[in-house]
């Protein structure tokens, strides 16, 4: 991304209703499945680092790593406090295999080719530990491609079926695959495709809404917490979505 979308990424994070309700779907799929002990946790491709200190949940004393492959990406997670951290592409993690108890990736993956994501979907599991999770979220469907994938160095939105065959592909027991961000979908395709072009100087979504509009924020977070409860408490699928996401489980005895 650049230094502008890293940013508003920074300033937007902790209260966007995006980014709240995203994190509220993340807790509905791993609140109670990480082991309740001190765990080594790895958000590749970290961002501004929000995350970093939210991940902390999941065990006291729990040390969260955090690698990204852009500077001003790391800049921003110092500014949090942050300091546990690499700059290094997911795809060449000079990490040791078998470490981390927990590996997340939030709208990373995208960034390669479908035909050279074997790369770095192989690299989480080779740094995962035997019976961790990996969960990982992607934007999906191609069709969808808009101005705010250029602006955010897209290159694939994901199907359920590409992403499963992805995460199995790497010896890993699919434990919850589903879309996310379903209630929305029909507006915000709506939206997407109108704004398909892929013009230089693209921007990105993640924008302040405009100030008439503001009061909608809490109220388009509450519909994305309605579908973490469905994750959480019905435990099936979400049908469709404009995102994809993957919790999956590296079996025991598997290096």
């Amino acid at each position: 991304m650049t230094p502008e979308e890293y940013k508003y990424l920074y300033e937007l994070e902790e209260h966007h209703w995006w980014f709240e309700g995203m994190r509220r779907i993340t807790a509905a799929l791993l609140d109670g499945r990480p082991p309740a002990r001190p765990l080594r946790i790895l958000d590749a491709g970290c961002g501004t680092g929000l995350m970093l200190s939210w991940l902390r949940r999941y065990g006291v004393g729990s040390r969260v790593y955090g690698v990204d492959i852009s500077s001003d990406a790391l800049r921003y997670c110092s500014l949090r406090g942050e300091k546990l951290l690499v700059q290094t592409s997911v795809a060449e993690l000079p990490l040791p295999a078998n470490t981390f108890d927990l590996v997340v990736s939030f709208d990373v993956l995208d960034s390669f080719p479908l035909s050279e994501a074997a790369r770095p979907f192989a690299e989480l599991v080779r740094v995962l530990k035997p019976g961790g999770l990996l969960l990982v979220r992607v934007p999906a469907f191609q069709f969808l491609y808009s101005e705010h994938d250029a602006a955010v160095f897209t290159v694939h939105r994901y199907r359920l079926a590409e992403l499963a065959r992805c995460v199995t592909g790497q010896g890993l027991k699919a434990e919850m695959l589903t879309y996310a961000n379903t209630i929305l979908f029909p507006a915000a395709a709506l939206w997407r495709w109108s704004r398909r072009s892929r013009r230089e100087g693209a921007q990105s979504d993640v924008r302040p809404l405009p100030r008439t509009v503001r009061w909608l924020n809490p109220l388009l977070a509450r519909l994305l917490f309605l579908e973490a409860g469905w994750l959480r408490h019905v435990r099936r699928r979400l049908p469709v979505g404009l995102s994809a996401i993957a919790l999956a489980r590296k079996p025991e005895g598997n290096p």
